[in-house]
């Protein structure tokens, strides 16, 4: 009967909602904080060395329109830092007298919103291959 199968259909969603309420939880490669290595080439000091630090990056869940309206605003969230903390470096090899100090982000936690123009470039990231053909690890 009608009634057993909607009722059959009801049980199944009720099994199935644990499972779609944690996929996102379980998501492998959703916005999150993971390591990444800076490299940094100061000219003044004569120096070119890599930074370990964590950022952000994954996939955010977006919903293009296939239609983009003039009128509609058009938002799609990417991963970002949700909070930051800075660290300095001393650049290796700088002579006396200049400031030697190098100050970087640190992901705390990461977030999927829009790119927030006051504190992150938003735009392309560079393809340009530093010169440094040996450098120092930090």
């Amino acid at each position: 009967s009608s009634a057993s199968v909607s009722l059959m259909l009801v049980i199944a969603l009720l099994m199935l909602l644990p499972v779609l309420v944690g996929a996102e939880s379980e998501c492998k490669a959703c916005c999150d904080l993971t390591n990444i290595s800076i490299t940094v080439e100061s000219e003044e000091c004569g120096s070119c060395f890599t930074i370990s630090t964590m950022s952000c990056a994954g996939l955010c869940q977006t919903q293009e329109r296939a239609y983009r309206s003039p009128v509609a605003p058009y938002f799609q969230n990417t991963c970002n830092f949700r909070e930051w903390r800075y660290e300095t470096v001393e650049l290796p090899g700088c002579p006396p007298g200049l400031d030697s100090s190098f100050t970087y982000p640190v992901a705390v936690s990461c977030e999927c919103s829009q790119c927030d123009t006051d504190s992150t470039d938003c735009g392309a990231l560079s393809t340009q291959h530093s010169s440094c053909l040996a450098h120092t690890h930090y």
